[in-house]
């Protein structure tokens, strides 16, 4: 193995940062290594990070065969002391059960979110929006957004193995529990606020809890 390979591949980590690099990006940088390889060269650095006490830093697989550099979980509570605002970055119950309907039957609409919840749902689409965990990727044929997740909600849940890993929901069972406190009365949404494009780097993920 080529002395370089696991300085390359630690410093390809770093350079993508919270979005993280996947296998084949990996392979097609690497283009004269062998994939399993690099995935050894990934375990090797996982050990690495692992064994040295001294090292903040571990690796996240995410998705399907994405990778990324994160601090290590056990380390999380004294970084989570420079976010600002705890409680304003937190998602409500009802914002929750929006992001669980949009992820097991988007892409769909807020109409289709709004008739599975029977409730309202503008202000908690905002929010998912806000926090960049859905994101619009396309529109209905009256010209209605449609909703789908972002690789943010698979990182900051870290969940491994994509759409395939998630636990299945029994819908027709689903009952809608408002919450108290939900909604900011300074904070209005508007329709034109729905419909406008989604233009965010998905690395620039906010903490959620």
């Amino acid at each position: 193995m080529n002395n370089n390979i696991k300085a390359i591949v630690e410093g390809l980590l770093f350079v993508y940062g919270d979005e993280g690099i996947s296998l084949l990006d990996l392979q097609n940088v690497l283009e004269d290594v062998r994939p399993v390889t690099i995935q050894e060269t990934i375990l090797e650095l996982e050990k690495k990070y692992s064994s040295d006490v001294d090292s903040a830093f571990s690796i996240q697989k995410f998705g399907k065969n994405k990778y990324r550099l994160q601090t290590k979980p056990e380390l999380h509570e004294y970084f989570a002391k420079l976010e600002l605002e705890v409680n304003n970055s937190r998602l409500s119950n009802s914002s929750i059960e929006v992001l669980s309907i949009i992820v097991y039957k988007g892409p769909i609409s807020k109409h289709d979110i709004e008739l599975i919840r029977q409730a309202e749902c503008s202000y908690q689409i905002y929010r998912l929006r806000q926090k960049k965990l859905i994101k619009a990727v396309g529109k209905t044929s009256t010209g209605a957004n449609l909703y789908t997740i972002t690789d943010n909600f698979f990182k900051l849940f870290n969940i491994t193995g994509g759409f395939e890993a998630l636990p299945q929901i029994d819908f027709a069972s689903y009952k809608n529990v408002n919450d108290e406190n939900d909604f900011d009365e300074n904070e209005k949404v508007t329709e034109e606020m729905l419909s406008e494009d989604d233009v965010f780097n998905e690395d620039d993920s906010e903490g959620i809890f």
